[in-house]
């Protein structure tokens, strides 16, 4: 990334992203789009990333701007970005593209930036990258969060608030994220459980779910193939318990989910009877 680029974006931020009349700004969220996976944390945390998310979230760029964006942000140079992870740490490209798919979705909700099309393939794209992604590593010494399974809760946070998407992609969104936390390759210990019950939450929130199907898909917790074989089967245990029990407590003080608080500790209770054997 250009040292002139850098100097660019510190100043933009040092000016609480106020800018000069004389920036492209479409041009620049190109540029930023180009390094949106920079292995530099500071560089992507602390600038490309927030300066792209206020040009994203403010009404900076056209509606056909966005749309372009989106397309990218969609494509091999963002989400699907190097996904057999021939080089280390691409996955950053991929998450970040994530996060500003995030605010392209809140705009969505509030002023339609997207063609009907577009925005259906927003939905599905992602849920085959959801399914698709190798690389769940949250924190990394070397280049900071990479987050790809946080940053797709976000992402389904939003998604979940749509009102295009109805009781048909609700259940096929709750199915995807079950079959993800019942993988047995890797523990997952950066809050992901915790990201993805804010979704989970404004899903059931918006009563679109019935109360059968909910019970259902605490219930499929239980049919996870065992293998006999450490730490596969510690893995995924290990999973399935921290997203259940960070839904309970987060359902915990509303009376109107006993349903489902009941249905957790039966499930939460068999695991841990199982476990103990």
């Amino acid at each position: 990334m250009k040292m002139e680029l850098v100097e660019l974006l510190k100043e933009i931020k040092e000016n609480k992203f106020k800018f000069n009349e004389n920036i492209d700004k479409y041009q620049l969220a190109q540029e930023l789009l180009e390094n949106i996976g920079n292995h530099d944390g500071f560089i992507r945390d602390g600038l490309i990333y927030p300066i792209l998310a206020n040009l994203l979230y403010y009404d900076n760029l056209s509606k056909e701007e966005m749309v372009k964006i989106t397309r990218t942000l969609l494509g091999e140079k963002g989400m699907k970005f190097d996904m057999p992870n021939y080089y280390d740490f691409s996955v950053l490209t991929r998450s970040f593209s994530l996060l500003a798919l995030v605010i392209i979705v809140y705009r969505q909700r509030n002023d339609k930036i997207l063609p009907d099309e577009l925005f259906n393939k927003l939905y599905s794209e992602f849920l085959d990258y959801f399914d698709n992604e190798t690389d769940f590593r949250g924190y990394v010494d070397e280049v900071g969060w990479a987050h790809s399974v946080a940053h797709s809760a976000d992402l389904f946070s939003q998604l979940f608030k749509c009102n295009e998407l109805g009781e048909k992609e609700f259940k096929t969104m709750f199915e995807h994220i079950k079959d993800r936390f019942m993988i047995n390759t890797y523990v997952f210990i950066s809050d992901e459980d915790e990201r993805m019950v804010t979704a989970l939450v404004e899903a059931i929130n918006r009563d679109v779910l019935s109360k059968k199907f909910l019970l259902e898909w605490i219930n499929g917790f239980k049919s996870l193939k065992k293998l006999a074989k450490f730490p596969e089967d510690y893995n995924v245990d290990i999973n399935i318990r921290n997203l259940l029990r960070s839904l309970y407590f987060r359902l915990r003080g509303n009376s109107e989910y006993q349903y489902l608080l009941i249905a957790l500790e039966k499930v939460l209770d068999e695991l841990n009877t199982h476990k103990k054997k």
